[in-house]
């Protein structure tokens, strides 16, 4: 990446914050709300995942929970399928102030042939 294209440390440590206070906003409500527990993923860019990870949840569990924090912030959930896994994807963004958006995503992904077992 050139030098002119590079975004300052400063400014992705601002991110990241404003992310790490979305995601304690985020907490807060699925406690309130009893929304499912996620696996939460702050990117260095401020950029937030919060995941339905298989281990927790079953294949059922794991579409529900998508769809729960997709509707808690008025997300669609988008499902694609191929080589034997279902995704399930859900981007939403949170406008800031005089700053841009904190942006992320809820998804899950599910192995298909485990589904059975």
């Amino acid at each position: 990446m050139p030098k002119s294209d590079t975004v300052p440390t400063a400014t992705l440590h601002r991110w990241q914050h404003r992310a790490q206070q979305q995601l304690a906003a985020f907490l807060a409500h699925g406690a309130k709300r009893d929304l499912p527990p996620l696996v939460w993923t702050l990117a260095a860019n401020g950029a937030l995942t919060g995941e339905a990870d298989g281990l927790s949840y079953t294949p059922d569990q794991q579409r529900d929970a998508v769809k729960q924090w997709a509707d808690h912030v008025g997300a669609t959930v988008q499902t694609t399928t191929g080589d034997g896994r279902e995704e399930h994807f859900a981007g939403w963004e949170k406008p800031v102030k005089g700053e841009a958006a904190v942006v992320g995503c809820f998804r899950a992904t599910i192995f298909l042939h485990r589904e059975g077992a």
